[in-house]
């Protein structure tokens, strides 16, 4: 996934003519199959440039069989560079670079006025060529990224064609209510948390982008938090915040594993509770059952994030392999092997996730609980008062049913809620992964017959 920030920052250098089409990308894993400075260039049927300040580039990652070829090598290949590339195309589109494109800034996304002659628009434009040249009915799928303004861009292109993004420190993309309705995709945008763009100071950034949008709270603080380099990895390709704690989960594809992420958050959001008892409570009675109680969900949501984990390594090798057995030896071990990985993976994700519930149903009868006690201390030390003279008191220091129950109790429904659709989730890529698994016995059946 991280190569989209590399292909973000890459943009910005197609303004200085940096960028070479047909060369490779700053990722030697993926060649540079366009470019667009609307200062200079036109799109489509354009007569005269744009002048609007939009740059973009389009990239495409090199086929597996092809990567320890030299870039001279790759372009002496007949059909150069299509019979070469995979055919998930990248379009990366540059952010804010000059005064043209604070203009874009102050007036297409502050003012979210977007006309005919602007850079949202030529960020559409481009799209629409790019997917002429490779097109979905050709088997080619388009996403899209950028940072900061071309963040934006990307986003509002994605909503507005039906690709999927992955962004970074994105501003506002100004969509209409009934646009944003009618996408189906999947867009994330990854910012830190304390950049100035995307919390809104500036540019209404989080709050303009109704998706997935994840704050890593970095070391430091680069650009007023806006710094692409404030991101940081693990040995396994995963973003890490300043803790260690991996933020945003890869899929080990190149993209982003929503679930795995979302518990994820789950467990940063536990963590810095964690750290707050400590700070308020000290070494405590009441602080150790609150720890055991945060320590014991975080176990269970790090089971459901493993068991999530063993599926994607599964998807990745019968995507990697096609399917292909390589030799007659290995023609039921890998089946079975397979398939004991996901009953196993299936086993331990519905333990866990059905403990995790089972906390979280607790929590609310704890929270009744609290409520029944309040009322009875409260009965006690007012044997004079009315009940309603005795709520009217409580009500009096925020002691409501309201604030203790069901305020409180809303936070744990939606985690419930939230538990029950990474099971469905599960449940389907299970459900995949089984079916493949049938799909490859059927042929190594009649590759034991033929062999037999």
């Amino acid at each position: 996934m991280d190569q989209n920030r590399t292909f973000s920052g890459e943009a910005y250098e197609v303004e200085n003519g940096k960028v070479t089409i047909n060369d490779l990308s700053k990722d030697p894993n993926y060649i540079v199959l366009d470019t667009v400075d609307t200062n200079k260039n036109t799109i489509g049927n354009e007569k005269n440039p744009k002048q609007n300040s939009m740059q973009a580039m389009v990239v495409a990652e090199i086929k597996n069989e092809f990567k320890d070829y030299d870039i001279d090598d790759l372009k002496d290949l007949k059909g150069y560079p299509e019979s070469v590339i995979k055919q998930d195309i990248t379009i990366a589109y540059a952010g804010t670079a000059g005064w043209q494109d604070m203009k874009t800034d102050i007036r297409e996304i502050a003012r979210n006025d977007k006309h005919e002659n602007g850079a949202f628009q030529s960020a559409l434009s481009y799209a629409n060529e790019i997917e002429k040249r490779y097109s979905v009915k050709d088997g080619y799928t388009i996403s899209t990224t950028g940072h900061s303004l071309g963040g934006a861009e990307a986003i509002y292109v994605s909503v507005l064609k039906g690709y999927n993004a992955i962004t970074y420190g994105a501003a506002g993309s100004g969509l209409t209510e009934e646009q944003l309705k009618l996408y189906k995709g999947t867009i994330v945008n990854i910012y830190d948390t304390s950049d100035i763009v995307t919390s809104g100071l500036l540019t209404g950034g989080q709050g303009k982008i109704p998706f997935l949008s994840i704050g890593i709270d970095n070391e430091g603080w680069k650009t007023a938090g806006h710094s692409r380099d404030q991101f940081k990895l693990d040995k396994n390709g995963n973003y890490v915040n300043k803790y260690g704690e991996i933020a945003v989960y890869s899929d080990l594809n190149g993209g982003i594993s929503i679930e795995q992420t979302i518990l994820a958050q789950q467990i940063i959001a536990n963590n810095q509770t964690m750290r707050g008892i400590e700070e308020r409570l000290g070494n405590t009675k009441d602080r150790k059952l609150l720890f055991d109680k945060l320590m014991k969900e975080n176990k269970l949501l790090q089971a459901q994030i493993n068991s999530f984990t063993k599926i994607n390594q599964l998807r990745l090798k019968f995507k990697t392999s096609g399917g292909v057995i390589s030799t007659n030896e290995q023609i039921y071990l890998d089946d079975s092997e397979a398939l004991t990985v996901v009953q196993s993976a299936s086993a331990q994700f519905e333990s866990a996730m059905e403990s995790t519930i089972k906390i979280y149903k607790e929590g609310i009868l704890e929270l009744e609980e609290l409520w029944q006690k309040a009322l009875s201390k409260a009965k006690s030390a007012t044997p004079d008062l009315s009940y309603g003279e005795m709520l009217d008191t409580l009500n009096s220091v925020e002691c409501t049913e309201q604030s203790i129950v069901t305020v409180s109790s809303e936070e744990f429904r939606e985690k419930i809620a939230k538990a029950k659709q990474m099971s469905e989730k599960f449940t389907r890529l299970v459900s995949e992964i089984k079916s493949k698994i049938a799909e490859l016995v059927q042929r190594d059946q009649e590759l034991a017959r033929q062999l037999g």
